[in-house]
């Protein structure tokens, strides 16, 4: 293995033990022989998905929208889309609280981030920006925008297969 980076993923404590016994060790002492030092980070395999998810729909997805999309003739910044993506698409919930001063309740309206979705939930968020953005706005995504659909994890080795986005 010459890349520089591995991920793994481990559904259990058995594919665990075996992929960091054949493909992690190897891989570090590989790493070690070519000199270079290692840093170990262990999280939730959502959490590892939700970043690559957020790199590609900032990287990509809203990279291209910003750079194609001409409504009415206008061109708006990465961060307008943004915006106006997540007002179109995940709005606002109203949140009830009680005034510790006076006890009585208060209603505000706040807005549903991003971030709060899980792994399918910004998955269809991303998948709704797309189509919208292909179908009313004319925007072509990249090869990358198909590699990306075709991510994958290996259920039997736990690792990422297809493309991994930018």
């Amino acid at each position: 293995m010459t890349d520089l980076a591995l991920t793994v993923v481990w559904p259990d404590q058995e594919r665990a033990r075996s992929s960091f016994l054949e493909r992690v060790a190897p891989w570090c002492k590989e790493q070690w022989a070519a000199g270079r030092l290692l840093e170990i980070e262990v999280r939730l395999h959502e959490d590892a998905k939700t970043d690559r998810q957020r790199k590609y729909y900032h990287g990509v997805v809203l990279k291209t929208i910003a750079a194609q999309a001409r409504p009415n003739g206008a061109q708006f910044t990465l961060k307008v889309w943004k915006e106006h993506f997540r007002e179109e698409y995940l709005g606002y919930k109203t949140v009830t609280t009680k005034n510790p001063l006076t006890g009585k309740k208060v209603r505000r309206r706040v807005r549903v981030s991003s971030e709060d979705l899980g792994v399918k939930g910004y998955s269809r968020f991303i998948d709704r920006v797309s189509a919208f953005a292909a179908t009313e706005l004319g925007v072509t995504f990249p090869a990358s925008f198909e590699q990306w659909e075709r991510m994958q994890v290996d259920p039997d080795t736990g690792e990422i297969v297809g493309a991994v986005c930018p």
